[in-house]
């Protein structure tokens, strides 16, 4: 399995989309009290002068509040029914919950969380993608030897069991099959051309 720690987000974002145009620049003094690996996100993303997150939005640094409850939102989905947060008082934490619940602790550090938030909204905006559904074993197999798995932590949002694989200019997303049978598959690429080896698997029946 390839360890989260190992990707590294500038040369990741990249490969999907293109070299930063903007230089670093450090956030306003205001932020001083965000834990660091989430200052470090932002200063990071924002040197590139597109879009970044598709499935949920990252609250602007100096907008991010310490609630009654003593937590302060970092993110939101899409549909604002999920919501995560940090906890100054454990800036390694990460807790999340659906909208009216209460909070309860991801599995993964804050470090972690945002390399798999990166690489999961990478699959959600990428450029070309195939997917198909109820994909059999053999056949789910065929499409990931060329990926590796990466050791992501569960997640409950946005559909529990899900695994992300990833191979040079290739992520893949597999889940259960909604229908009870097999597995939905969803590759994704920068550029459609890499995905043609995919689309060559017989007996896979891909939808782009």
């Amino acid at each position: 399995m390839i360890d989260p720690k190992s990707i590294d987000l500038t040369e990741f974002l990249a490969t999907w989309y293109g070299a930063p145009r903007q230089s670093a620049k450090s956030l306003p003094d205001s932020c001083h009290w965000l834990p660091k690996p989430l200052k470090e996100w932002h200063e990071l993303t924002m040197r590139w002068d597109r879009r970044i997150t598709y499935s949920t939005s990252m609250i602007p640094p100096e907008r991010i509040n310490i609630a009654d409850d003593g937590k302060a939102i970092f993110m939101v989905d899409a549909t604002g029914d999920w919501r995560w947060c940090i906890d100054p008082n454990d800036p390694d934490g990460v807790f999340d919950a659906e909208l009216y619940e209460p909070w309860e602790r991801n599995s993964e550090g804050l470090a972690d969380f945002l390399v798999h938030h990166t690489v999961r909204e990478v699959v959600c905006g990428a450029a070309a993608r195939v997917r198909a559904l109820s994909v059999a074993d053999d056949k789910l197999a065929e499409i990931l030897a060329s990926l590796e798995e990466v050791a992501f932590g569960a997640w409950k949002w946005p559909a529990p069991g899900y695994r992300i694989f990833l191979g040079g200019t290739a992520l893949a997303e597999i889940v259960k099959g909604g229908s009870g049978s097999g597995w939905d598959v969803e590759v994704v690429s920068p550029d459609v051309e890499n995905l043609s080896r995919f689309e060559e698997i017989s007996g896979v029946h891909w939808r782009t």
